[in-house]
């Protein structure tokens, strides 16, 4: 698990989920500098670990992972009483028809494709958790 934090008056709370350290480390910096407060992980064990002691605005996850799949984990989140009020968005480079039909199928509550690019997630992650606290 790493722990990024740029400090700001609003932050949202993010956590990232991929098994890709290239992709964990591209997004999260994204994120960081757009003043999102920020933690990731790789895995289920390492997610339980940040989910112990640190509770997430929005969840953003990739879909194809060894193990279990963004799909799985979704659903596993939304059956667990501790974090079935969490949003979670499948994020992943799936064609957006198809992402959106996962995100359905698990019940996320919102999918991001990772072809738009990064410039747009900072924006579009904000509109999410918005749409979804208030």
């Amino acid at each position: 698990m790493v722990l990024l934090q740029r400090m700001t008056v609003a932050q949202h709370k993010v956590l990232l989920i991929d098994d890709s350290e290239i992709s964990l480390h591209f997004v999260a910096g994204v994120l960081l500098r757009a003043g999102f407060e920020v933690r990731t992980a790789d895995d289920v064990d390492k997610l339980e670990g940040v989910l112990g002691d640190w509770r997430p605005d929005i969840i953003l996850t990739d879909v194809n992972m060894p193990g279990v799949s963004g799909v799985e984990l979704c659903r596993m989140l939304k059956s667990n009483y501790d974090t079935a009020h969490v949003p979670v968005v499948l994020f992943s480079a799936v064609p957006q028809h198809e992402l959106e039909g996962l995100a359905r199928d698990c019940e996320a509550d919102g999918c991001l494709s990772k072809s738009n690019g990064l410039d747009r997630l900072p924006k579009e992650l904000e509109l999410l958790i918005e749409t979804a606290l208030f």
